[in-house]
């Protein structure tokens, strides 16, 4: 039955997002893309456990680590569904439909810290254009709205 409710948030989340781009009126790409860079700096400030601005991998992951302990409450290494359906009520409550569920995506009943730490992870990974293992400078910062109907330059927005 866990399994069940779990996928059933994940597929809420699909359908809302659907929904929330197949209404009229919709923001260009360029503002989402905006809003999510916000989102995904915001949730790597978090983890600057030294506030000095630059977010090195070594925080990220003692912050997750932190995080996860403190979710697992019988401390055996691994979210069972009721920690899980915990921390996903809490996420809902906290950023609704913008939040970020954890997923058993192995199917094993449990969700554990790899599957824990995978949105922070790719959001990091996703940021570190340099590769060098911080997060700093440019990295750190939003792009840039463009006025309405402008494309973005890069891969994709070039034109030719």
């Amino acid at each position: 039955m866990l399994p069940i409710v779990r996928m059933g948030i994940a597929g809420l989340s699909v359908v809302l997002a659907v929904a929330a781009c197949a209404r009229t009126g919709a923001p260009p790409a360029n503002m989402l893309n905006q809003a999510d860079a916000v989102q995904s700096i915001t949730l790597m400030q978090a983890y600057d456990s030294n506030h000095d601005g630059v977010i090195a991998k070594e925080e990220l992951e003692t912050g997750l680590q932190r995080e996860f302990a403190a979710l697992d409450a019988n401390s055996d290494g691994r979210l069972s569904g009721a920690e899980t359906q915990a921390e996903n009520d809490r996420r809902w409550r906290e950023s609704g439909p913008a939040s970020s569920p954890l997923i058993d995506w192995s199917l094993d009943g449990f969700v554990d810290f790899t599957e824990f730490a995978g949105t922070a992870r790719s959001v990091f990974g996703d940021r570190d254009r340099d590769q060098n293992g911080s997060l700093s400078g440019n990295e750190m910062r939003p792009p840039r709205a463009l006025p309405p109907g402008t494309m973005p330059q890069g891969e994709g927005g070039r034109r030719g």
